[in-house]
């Protein structure tokens, strides 16, 4: 058994769902390796990227995109069980191999690419880092689109193992993600903030098993690979909605998440803060 169908509450969600086919996640990534073995039969379609340069097939950035996309639409009964397998997943690869950092002009086109294709959930695992948690312009105005669309942006917290904040994770709307250890503890390199604990969520992010570009498997580290769980977890609830009939609701499953979240049990030496729920 997996990591991840040993998340607390996992097998029950999928005795009533693995995801709806009319539920859109978009992956804003590296490239994804879509010829492994498991994503065969998902439901994953490439959108063109609009930035300039792209991630290597075999390179570190597709590594992260492949990992991250198998963490959500990973086939059951293949290496890597996702979270939400017949969920329907859109890639638009925003990350580059030549050192190229990723600025905010690009990340909110794809945002908008990832809006105007029908995402319902868009998983973000990247970010900037930023001195209070304040974006620019057009990333603002994007992360407002999906705000007045009901689009959930679920982010990672951000790798830096501090009081401080990325964008977008720290802007309003977007649900930030945290990362924990094995024994359910915030991990020591997962940002943290008082902007965090009023819209995040800590998931598993240490040594989670996910595919690897060519075929086979390696386990990561990093709030990178805790958001997918969050937005699998999301879709499904969305599929949950779908299945009684209703619209999906992104920003009801967000509250939703934010209000039922355990909360962290710390060691009395450490520091609450480090929780973001």
């Amino acid at each position: 058994m997996s990591e991840i169908a040993k998340i607390p509450g996992i097998q029950g969600l999928w005795e009533k769902t693995k995801g709806d086919s009319q539920v859109v996640v978009a992956v804003l990534d590296g490239v994804v390796d879509q010829a492994h073995p498991c994503f065969d039969g998902a439901r994953l379609k490439r959108l063109p990227t609009l930035v300039q340069g792209e991630a290597h097939p075999r390179g570190r950035m597709s590594s992260h995109g492949t990992h991250v996309a198998s963490l959500i639409l990973g086939q059951h009964g293949s290496p890597v069980q996702g979270i939400a397998p017949n969920c329907q997943g859109l890639v638009i690869p925003v990350f580059a191999d030549e050192g190229r950092r990723l600025s905010q002009l690009d990340l909110s086109r794809a945002i908008e690419q990832a809006v105007n294709a029908g995402a319902h959930i868009i998983n973000i695992s990247g970010g900037q880092l930023t001195d209070y948690g304040e974006a620019e312009d057009w990333l603002q105005q994007a992360v407002g689109l999906c705000r007045d669309n009901n689009v959930l942006i679920v982010a990672a917290a951000g790798n830096d193992g501090c009081e401080c904040l990325h964008v977008p994770a720290a802007l309003p709307a977007v649900l930030a993600v945290g990362a924990t250890d094995g024994q359910g503890q915030p991990l020591e390199l997962s940002n943290w903030g008082q902007t965090y604990q009023n819209q995040g969520v800590l998931a598993p992010g240490e040594n989670i098993l996910g595919a690897k570009p060519g075929g086979g498997t390696v386990r990561l580290s990093g709030t990178s690979f805790a958001t997918p769980i969050v937005s699998g977890v999301a879709a499904l609830l969305l599929s949950l909605q779908r299945q009684r009939g209703e619209e999906p609701d992104p920003q009801k499953v967000r509250t939703a998440l934010l209000k039922t979240a355990l909360p962290c049990n710390l060691p009395e030496n450490d520091q609450r803060p480090r929780c973001l729920v």
